[in-house]
């Protein structure tokens, strides 16, 4: 699309405004001419280190390459020396130039000489090549618009939009929302706006876009060190990513849930610290949904300097403008607390140190272990229980998950997983949207994965696709999009590249014990590592993940809120979901038939609000205080 000069700086200055809270200590705009391919690059910035320099974007020596760049690179101060040795001259002290300079140095294998998290465009100007990259456990977003004629690319879809491209919805991703309760990459739920994926880089040139993946994590037993020696090392790594992410030149603190994973990042902060480390803790009033009290034994231990939050219902208030926030319908109801730890921790830090990644390299979650016994169950024992559980009665908690256990390995983890495993898609869509679909199959992403890698051991196939799927589009998302929310960089040294190799080339039984988790958790390998770091009643309590009250809240008037919206002529004549499907839905308030009711109920109503929000009033752009949405979802931030 041709624009005038003065209509491209203003599209340009309105992508970049749309972002602002990622980045509101400054922007820097370019605007090329014809002779390079009418590009325009736009950057709000979050300074963190080179305060006063390293204004994007920024040029190489002989202005023919510029760069465009979001996130942190740890090892920039050595490669910039090792650039420097080889004749690269630097006009800044940030990491920022140092990613030009290597991709002189190196090409596009620049991005195996980064550690840290980033995002990045290159704009070759003699060539007329855009080269960009995103890190390789997805830290760091990257969106683009490609329809054969404008390449548009931005940190979030919300900025794309700017550019007034077609707000035409994807089905297909649609159809993989509801089952995941996100739009697994590379989809969005905009036609033609991609994701690109973690690890991968992407080359524009000649009017063709192509994507390369560049590293990946095999979960594959390739080094034979022994038990005492492993903890040595992966103490040792974990300190090292721990102490080069506490390079800052602002205030930097951690978020702390008492759990194992924040806690042993905390304690590790406490010994490099000079000073007591900021922490920042988030409670619920349900007394089964609060963990602040084992927060504050780790803050009290370690003497931090400790922030707390308690998390009112108020859902009704804040949810549109956490919808607007997250370009896509995402249903990942922790969503909430993680916003509100963000807002916390911004009012007194501009970085914070998380705990993230622990799960997926290190083995964490509950179905790993149970994955992995029923995996060495004899194949007959595991076919009768299958059957007996067909005759348990409905209401009988483990039917389904009995069920199962006759299924293929990857079929049942993914069944586990579901939003709605129970229910035929035929019943659940209108036919109309289902003719969009019906050559769909959701689930055949993820089973691809699975399938490429059924050689491997259970556990570290279900690692592998967490690390590839989960982990990037659920629990990386929501961390980016609440922290930047509210202007706030967090870190995350468990997804340490470095880290992550290492504990992955171990043999599967020092990750997760043979399957015989420890009384309080997996990751048998990292409680070793905080053994002697951690008090003992850490290292031995259950794992909870970060669990949101939502069938609480769903009895009082979240309840009466969602049937509203849900039982709307507006959202009925969507023709998506069929009129029997949300009748049953709303009959009840959570004695509904339907498996995870809560959930399902919270899902669709995050679904609809994102179709209120960003189709019903196409091109009324909504600002950081939400004074563009209409009175129906207006927003009242805290």
């Amino acid at each position: 699309m041709r624009c005038s000069e003065e209509q491209a700086e203003q599209r340009i200055d309105a992508m970049c405004q749309i972002i602002r809270h990622r980045g509101p200590d400054d922007q820097g705009t370019w605007l090329g001419s014809s002779e390079d391919g009418n590009a325009a690059l736009g950057m709000r910035r979050l300074a963190i280190i080179d305060l006063a320099g390293s204004h994007q974007p920024i040029f190489n020596e002989d202005q023919s390459m510029l760069i465009v760049f979001n996130g942190e690179i740890y090892n920039y101060q050595e490669l910039q020396l090792t650039l420097k040795t080889r004749g690269h001259q630097f006009r800044t002290d940030g990491d920022t130039e140092t990613i030009l300079h290597a991709y002189e140095e190196f090409g596009d294998d620049c991005v195996n000489h980064l550690r840290g998290m980033f995002t990045f465009a290159i704009w070759d100007r003699k060539r007329q090549r855009l080269f960009a990259a995103r890190d390789r456990f997805g830290k760091k977003p990257f969106n683009y618009y490609w329809d054969g004629k404008q390449f548009i690319f931005g940190s979030e879809i919300k900025s794309i939009l700017e550019a007034e491209i077609p707000r035409e919805i994807e089905p297909t991703a649609l159809d993989e929302f509801l089952v995941y309760r996100y739009v697994p990459t590379p989809l969005t739920l905009f036609k033609n706006v991609m994701k690109l994926p973690a690890a991968h880089s992407l080359v524009y040139e000649q009017g063709q876009v192509r994507t390369q993946r560049y590293w990946d994590l095999p979960f594959v037993e390739s080094c034979n060190d022994d038990e005492a020696t492993a903890i040595e090392r992966a103490t040792a790594l974990l300190e090292e990513a721990v102490r080069i992410r506490l390079m800052s030149e602002v205030p930097l603190g951690a978020f702390l849930s008492g759990g194992l994973d924040s806690s042993v990042i905390v304690g590790m902060m406490s010994r490099m610290m000079s000073q007591p480390v900021k922490t920042f803790s988030i409670g619920f009033e349900e007394d089964s949904f609060n963990e602040l009290p084992h927060a504050r034994k780790i803050a009290q231990h370690f003497g931090t300097d400790h922030h707390e939050f308690f998390v009112k219902y108020d859902l009704v208030s804040i949810l549109p403008q956490l919808v607007w926030d997250y370009d896509e319908p995402f249903a990942d109801s922790s969503l909430l607390p993680t916003y509100y730890v963000s807002k916390l921790a911004s009012e007194h830090v501009t970085v914070a140190l998380t705990g993230d990644g622990g799960d997926e390299v290190f083995g964490g979650y509950e179905q790993y272990r149970r994955e992995y016994q029923i995996y060495h169950m004899p194949a007959p024992v595991r076919i009768a229980l299958a059957q007996a559980g067909r005759l348990l009665p409905n209401n009988v908690r483990g039917k389904q998950r009995l069920q199962t256990w006759r299924s293929d390995y990857g079929t049942r983890s993914l069944e586990a997983l579901m939003l709605l495993p129970d229910v035929p898609r035929q019943d659940m869509y209108t036919s109309d949207f289902m003719r969009q679909v019906g050559q769909h199959h959701p689930r055949d992403r993820h089973m691809k994965i699975y399938n490429s890698v059924k050689n491997w051991d259970p556990t570290a196939r279900m690692q592998y696709v967490d690390a590839m799927t989960y982990l990037p589009d659920d629990i990386l998302v929501k961390v980016d999009k609440a922290s930047m929310f509210n202007s706030l960089e967090t870190r995350a040294p468990l997804l340490d590249h470095k880290l992550a190799e290492y504990v992955a080339s171990l043999r599967p039984s020092l990750r997760v014990n043979n399957g015989h988790f420890n009384e309080g958790h997996g990751k048998y390998l990292l409680t070793k590592v905080a053994t002697g770091l951690l008090p003992p009643a850490i290292l031995e309590r259950p794992k909870r993940g970060f669990a949101v009250p939502l069938s609480h809240w769903f009895r009082n008037d979240m309840s009466s809120y969602a049937h509203d919206i849900l039982s709307s002529s507006t959202a009925r004549e969507r023709g998506i979901f069929a009129p029997a499907f949300l009748d049953r839905l709303l009959a009840t308030d959570g004695s509904s038939t339907l498996r995870n009711h809560s959930n399902v109920l919270w899902s669709l109503l995050c679904l609809e609000l994102w179709f209120q929000i960003y189709i019903d009033t196409p091109g009324r752009s909504l600002t950081s205080d939400g004074s563009s949405l209409r009175p129906t979802v207006k927003s009242i931030l805290p």
